[in-house]
């Protein structure tokens, strides 16, 4: 072999062995920002007992707000919601709430009928109760708005929920927010699930 090709290989060789050692070396993300700590609620489960958010410390877990009777933007949430839960299945650290905003007719027998219907087990709980503490769980609490239409709204319309996922860490605080429908809800699912994994080894 020539002089020059013994350094041009050697030179490859150098800068291949550079690369792969660079590309070890990479930043770790940054942990997600503690945003708001989430009060302390007590509603009805679909079970139809009460459900203490206090069950919840110690876990990761993920909220929406939701009604039954929304047959479209709703039923996407709870479908985005439900990849979420297949993805944990075997996770028992992780948990899942689906607040109702129709405290009139999201009873525990329709909550029970809708969860049976999002194929959920015990870790995603569904939850309904009185229609002032809902509202301020909901604006003050997760810092989510809603709003309730007139009379003369169809029942499909009747409440203006957020769509978002909210990330909430093992002390009860929220981490962050995630497009529960949309053009980027398959790429916010992948975030989301990402930095739940990141949440558990916290």
């Amino acid at each position: 072999m020539k002089p020059e090709s013994k350094h041009a290989a050697r030179g490859i060789g150098l800068c291949a062995l550079l690369f792969f050692l660079l590309a070890g070396c990479g930043e770790a993300p940054k942990p997600l920002p503690k945003l708001y700590p989430v009060p302390q609620f007590t509603l009805t489960e679909r079970s139809g007992q009460p459900f203490d958010s206090a069950s919840l410390r110690g876990k990761v877990w993920v909220a929406d707000f939701f009604f039954t009777n929304c047959i479209g933007t709703c039923l996407i949430l709870s479908n985005n919601m439900g990849k979420v839960h297949q993805a944990f299945r075997d996770e028992p650290g992780v948990r899942f709430v689906s607040i109702s905003t129709d405290s009139n007719n999201d009873t525990p027998a329709v909550l029970r009928d809708y969860a049976s219907r999002m194929k959920a087990d015990d870790r995603w709980a569904f939850l309904t109760g009185e229609h002032d503490s809902i509202f301020e769980l909901s604006i003050e609490g997760f810092k989510l708005a809603l709003v309730e239409q007139p009379d003369d709204v169809s029942i499909a319309d009747k409440f203006i929920h957020s769509t978002k996922l909210v990330l909430v860490d093992k002390t009860g605080t929220i981490r962050a927010y995630y497009n529960g429908v949309g053009e980027t809800a398959d790429a916010e699912h992948l975030r989301l699930v990402a930095d739940i994994k990141r949440l558990l080894a916290e």
